[in-house]
């Protein structure tokens, strides 16, 4: 990381609020990933509480198709699953390396935020 100068000192901060918005974004898509995996476990627990008679329907956009073969059906559920989990788990990595990126940064923006901060107000008092 580039050192943080009075001159950059406006460009770290939006670089900062950048990374911060982006740990944010990261964050509501492990959400949303963890909501469709804990989806498709429902889904194979429903599978496999049916029994070899029952009727089953797989929604596709806005129509629902049959399903002819559930073993294939919970196969590809698990495929699924097994691919958001590996998606999740490499979103979850980025958003620590970020945080980690995120308060270093802080803790180098704070001082030199105050002292400028400082520098005003005995500028404001003379």
């Amino acid at each position: 990381m580039d050192k943080i100068t009075e001159e950059n000192i406006q460009e770290k901060i939006n670089l900062f609020q950048q990374m911060q918005q982006q740990a944010q974004t990261l964050t509501q898509q492990t959400s949303q990933i963890e909501m469709s995996v804990n989806e498709i476990e429902r889904t194979i627990n429903e599978i496999n509480d049916t029994n070899d008679k029952s009727t089953l329907y797989r929604a596709i956009g806005s129509i629902m198709q049959k399903v002819d073969n559930v073993k294939q059906l919970k196969n590809e559920l698990e495929d699924e699953k097994e691919t958001l989990e590996i998606r999740n788990k490499s979103l979850k990595g980025q958003v620590e390396s970020l945080n980690v990126q995120i308060n270093e940064m802080q803790s180098k923006l704070t001082p030199i935020v105050q002292s400028l901060q400082e520098n005003k107000i005995q500028d404001a008092t003379q």
